[in-house]
């Protein structure tokens, strides 16, 4: 056998198993999926996730189990990668904002509180409120910031003073 056909059987063999995961990569993905992050999106990332694992795993008898650790790692960093992505296009809090706006009573609690954070908050303070409600860390938005990670924690203490001074002023 040629180098050639060797590599087409391996493509192959690639190619079946990329098919046979292919509802453990559906599942992965839903649990993901929401928050910026696209379901198509993440199935796609999860394909490209199985066409490098499945050559990582040494005994094809432990395929299953090394999908089954790795895989939701991969397509969870890929939802962390979308979402970071689209709060940096601006998009997230903004449009949010905006179509929360005048919406019906059952979501004027919601409501009045976007606008109570909006008057209360900075720019900068909100989107850093909004990353912490999404689940970054304090380290991811330090990064995505270009400050350290103490610099955030200072910043979120000073969020929740105002936050908290606010809150208590209003309940008297």
């Amino acid at each position: 056998m040629s180098f050639m056909e060797d590599s087409q059987i391996a493509a192959r063999a690639v190619d079946e198993d990329v098919e046979a995961y292919a509802p453990l990569v559906r599942s992965v993905a839903w649990r993901y999926a929401g928050r910026g992050a696209d379901f198509e999106d993440l199935v796609q990332e999860g394909n490209l996730a199985l066409i490098v694992l499945i050559p990582r795993c040494p005994d094809k008898r432990w395929l299953a189990r090394c999908l089954k650790v790795n895989l939701p790692g991969f397509v969870r960093d890929a939802a962390a990668r979308m979402r970071r992505h689209a709060a940096y296009r601006g998009v997230a809090m903004t449009e949010e904002l905006e179509a929360t706006l005048g919406k019906n009573e059952e979501r004027y609690e919601e409501t009045e509180l976007r606008e109570t954070l909006e008057r209360l908050l900075t720019r900068a303070e909100l989107e850093i409120t909004q990353a912490l409600m999404e689940g970054f860390t304090q380290a991811e938005i330090a990064r995505g910031l270009g400050v350290t990670q103490q610099a955030v924690a200072a910043r979120v203490k000073k969020i929740r003073a105002k936050l908290r001074g606010a809150f208590y002023d209003e309940r008297g």
